[in-house]
């Protein structure tokens, strides 16, 4: 194998010939430039995972109370139902009683209008002296 010695404009003594070194010297800088976009890159990333994950536990967040709403609103609505129920059974309790009292004093009325007829008619028989 043929290995050249070439100098370079500052009379350095170099291995490659100046075009091949020019060559590399660049592509070591284009991959410089690169290692720090792909830092820049992976920085922006980064932030943007950091975000998404902050936006994730907010609605993570949000949905939980909108869960606990949801459960609290159901349980207020099976709770006015039960008492709905509640009050209709003594709204029906108290028209039951309603209706047994109605019942007796309309039998009341009937003895008192029976006591009162025969207290007339025994008035009646004492004042004509029939006894």
């Amino acid at each position: 194998m043929d290995r050249n010695i070439y100098f370079d404009q500052d009379n350095r003594v170099r291995i490659l010939d100046v075009d091949k070194f020019k060559a590399s010297q660049a592509l070591q800088d284009n991959c410089g430039k690169f290692v720090s976009n792909m830092q820049q890159l992976q920085d922006s990333v980064s932030k943007y995972v950091a975000a998404i994950d902050q936006q994730v536990e907010r609605i993570e967040t949000e949905k939980l109370k909108a869960v606990g709403l949801r459960n609290r609103v159901a349980a207020m609505q099976e709770e006015r139902r039960h008492k709905q129920q509640e009050l209709l059974q003594q709204l029906n309790e108290k028209q039951q009683e309603l209706d047994r009292l109605l019942v007796e004093e309309q039998s009341l009325q009937k003895v008192r209008a029976m006591q009162e007829s025969t207290i007339a008619k025994l008035l009646d028989a004492s004042s004509t002296g029939v006894f």
